[in-house]
């Protein structure tokens, strides 16, 4: 009940950062004395759990900026002399999806690394 009740006073933009941020989980394990690094280590591998959610929260976001931006690039029609609004906002979402791409990658090496490896 204390951690909702942290959720209930923390500010929206907190939540919705947790919400779609999973590396705010982890601690450091490359600081510290050889055993401050194991806990971190131990505390890291107890997190890993909730990664498959972090990992389907953003292939969710890919799917969605992938198809935005699929929809703007048909919409857009070369002209001369124009800036081109739609071909624009298709590269801006072309972005966002190679973004979305690389925290996919990163989380999901994290998540293999972490279920593999004992230490």
């Amino acid at each position: 009940m204390a951690s909702r009740t942290a959720y209930l006073e923390m500010p929206l933009s907190r939540v919705l950062f947790r919400y779609v941020w999973p590396f705010w989980l982890f601690q450091d394990a490359a600081r510290g004395d050889r055993y401050a690094r194991a806990a971190a280590y131990r505390h890291n591998r107890d997190m890993r759990i909730h990664l498959p959610g972090y990992l389907l929260r953003w292939v969710v976001a890919s799917a969605m900026s992938f198809a935005v931006a699929s929809a703007f690039g048909s919409a857009s029609e070369p002209r001369i002399g124009a800036v081109n609004v739609s071909a624009v906002l298709a590269a801006g979402w072309g972005i966002a999806f190679a973004c979305c791409l690389c925290v996919l990658v990163v989380t999901s090496y994290i998540y293999l690394y972490l279920s593999r490896h004992e230490h």
